[in-house]
Parts: structure tokens; C-alpha cells; sequence
């Protein structure tokens, strides 16, 4: 299959299977920039689409995809989402978002008593047939151009505290634990039963599906986080999330794990003994310092056998291949600028790789 914007996309799908398997001889590095002679439009923001206003925002993305270079193994694509509770809104919640930005939404929680309440897939909700349409409305312009990404399905107890609210769930975890652990077993069935859904309007076993970071498998991909995991214990965690993943990466060929802020750190070990999940990407979380050296704790995940997602210079890309044992490094933000240099860079890699 071609794509219009990456040229060489039959190539990089190859990389991207091997790099599954375990079996490439080089990390992916993922780069894109503007073209030179023209002038870079950029990507619609987040949450674009939510409004119902579909047509300008495909105008804006096959702009920015027809004025920009995607280098190494970067595929142009689309995040279709509406909020990071997106999957919520799936479930039967409103979506809510703040005028002054309309990148911000948040999930307006519905459940009062879980006895009363069942947690299903909601094909009949308002955001769901919004979803269809927005998903129909970009894939009828921009099949065989670009690629589009399926919204991040936060599950397990993420989904709950959004539905609930994150304060009376962690209560409920407590005083009726019984009743949370029934919850995120109707949570794991609609997973599935979205994710098939999604798969056929996005159309995965043609094109293969792609991720909000850019992480590309010719089956299905998603990103599996836990944010609320900041708040609870080791032990918890283990009790109500694991489970919850394991059953979600078990209908994934390749997953990828958030992992949001120090406070989620303590989980770090039991995250990987998930052997379905491959790569994970760490981010500082708010309020914490860029500069801070994480090097630890990369070195940690290494050890621990998981690949990731990093942001390094050229040279630190070369070094980090030789140092760590995982073979699944992902490379994205780098200090290249130019196609020029980019194209250069790959070639030193391939020779300093072999």
C-alpha cells in the first residue's frame, strides 16, 4: 500500500515489522520538519472535529501533511480524539470543554451507585456517532494520503474515575472493592468491543493502525496508561490494574505504556512483567522540571526489559543503541532540522548499526 505523503511507506512498514519482532538492526527514529520552499501550515489541534465542523480541520491536516517532510520511520498522520476521557464519552458520559480553550475537555462523571449503573460500549451515545462521522468524513479525503490514529482508550480504573469521579472511586476501592473489580470487567468488554469497532471505521486491516506518538503496527496499537495509579499503592494496583491490562494487551499486537509522573513510578516493575506491553514512554508529569536527569530510571526500564520512547540528539541516539540491551528504542524529537541532514543521518546509522 502507498501513501501519498510518505512515499517510502511500504519500506517503513517493513521496519516497523521487524522492529515487533524484535529482529531490526537499528533503532526507529521517527523525524519530521517543514519543507523547504514553502510555507509550514501546522497540524489542527487537539481536539479538532469535537464541534461537529469537520471540513476545514481536513483542510488544515492535508496542508500541514503536504508541507512537511516525514523522515526515517515518521508516517503523517491524524489523532482522532476528543479528550483524553474519550473513551469515557463512549461509555455514556458528556464530554465538557472550557471556551477559553477549546483544547481542554474533561468527562462529566454519571455513575452515583454502581449497583444501579452498567458500564457498556454505547453505540447510540452522542459521541460515539461523532466519532463515525468524523472518522468517515477524514477517511474519505484522506485514504491512501495519511494515515488516521484511533482515540487513546483509557480503560481500567482511569475510566472509572472519570465516570465517577476520581475521590469516590478511590473510596469505593476501599469499602467495596467487590463492586470496582465488577466494573472494570464490564470496562475490559467494551475495550473490545470499541476497539473492534474502531478497527473497522478506521479501517486497520488495511492500512494497520498507528498511535497518538506515532507508533505504527500492521494490526492493532494502542497506548495503555494508568494516571490514577499516582494515587494509590503497589498493592492496588496490582489488585485492580494489572488484570485490566493484561486483558486489554491481549487483543493488541503492539502495545505502548504511558507512564505519567514520578508518583506513577512505583509501579514501574509490575508494569513490566506485562509481557504484551513493549515499549514504554516516560513523561515528567506537570510541574516537574524538563532538565531533571531521568537517566535512572531509563536505565531501570532497560534492565527490566522494555523498550522506549526518547528524545535524544543524533549522537546520543548512536550511544544509547550501544548501551542498552533493548533492541525496541524509539527515537522521535531530535536535533536535526533539515531533510538534507536528516537523510545523512539515516545513512550514518544504517552504517553505524551493522
Amino acid at each position: 500500500m502507498k501513501l501519498e505523503f510518505k512515499p517510502d511507506f511500504e519500506e517503513v512498514q517493513k521496519q516497523w515489522r521487524a522492529f515487533w519482532k524484535g529482529e531490526n538492526n537499528r533503532p526507529i527514529v521517527c523525524m519530521s520538519m517543514p519543507r523547504e520552499g514553502v510555507t509550514p501550515v501546522k497540524r489542527p489541534p487537539y481536539t479538532s472535529g469535537a464541534d461537529g465542523n469537520f471540513e476545514p480541520v481536513i483542510d488544515r491536516l492535508l496542508a500541514w501533511a503536504a508541507t512537511h517532510e516525514f523522515i526515517g520511520e515518521a508516517i503523517p498522520f491524524y489523532y482522532l480524539e476528543f479528550g483524553p476521557d474519550h473513551f469515557s464519552a463512549l461509555l455514556g458520559a458528556d464530554l465538557k470543554f472550557d471556551p477559553e480553550n477549546p483544547g481542554t475537555s474533561w468527562c462529566q462523571p454519571f455513575v452515583k451507585d454502581w449497583d444501579e449503573t452498567e458500564i457498556a460500549f454505547r453505540r447510540e451515545s452522542f459521541w460515539w456517532k461523532r466519532t463515525v462521522a468524523f472518522a468517515r468524513a477524514l477517511r474519505k479525503r484522506c485514504d491512501g494520503k495519511l494515515l488516521i490514529a484511533a482515540p487513546t482508550l483509557c480503560a481500567n480504573i482511569d475510566a472509572l474515575a472519570a465516570v465517577r469521579g476520581a475521590n469516590n472511586l478511590l473510596m469505593d476501592m476501599v469499602l467495596c472493592p467487590e463492586k470496582i473489580h465488577r466494573a472494570l470487567d464490564q470496562v475490559c468488554i467494551a475495550y473490545a468491543e470499541i476497539m473492534e469497532a474502531l478497527a473497522v471505521e478506521l479501517g486497520f486491516e488495511e492500512f494497520g493502525s498507528i498511535n497518538r506518538h506515532g507508533l505504527y503496527c500492521e494490526g492493532r496499537i494502542d497506548v495503555v496508561q494508568c494516571d490514577t495509579s499516582c494515587m494509590i499503592s503497589p498493592e492496588m494496583f496490582r489488585e485492580f490494574v494489572v488484570p485490566c491490562m493484561e486483558r486489554q494487551c491481549a487483543i493488541l499486537d503492539a502495545a505502548e505504556y504511558h507512564l505519567d509522573g514520578p508518583g506513577a513510578v512505583k509501579h514501574i516493575e509490575e508494569i513490566c512483567k506485562i509481557k504484551r506491553i513493549d515499549v514504554i514512554q516516560w513523561v515528567q508529569g506537570a510541574g516537574n522540571p524538563m532538565e531533571q536527569n531521568w537517566s535512572g530510571l531509563y536505565k531501570k526500564i532497560d534492565n527490566l526489559g522494555k523498550g522506549q520512547i526518547l528524545a535524544e540528539s543524533s549522537e546520543r541516539i548512536k550511544q544509547l543503541w550501544r548501551e542498552y540491551k533493548s533492541r525496541k528504542l524509539i527515537f522521535g524529537e531530535t536535533t536535526i532540522t533539515s531533510k538534507k541532514e536528516a537523510e545523512r543521518f539515516m545513512k550514518e546509522l544504517e552504517e553505524y548499526c551493522r
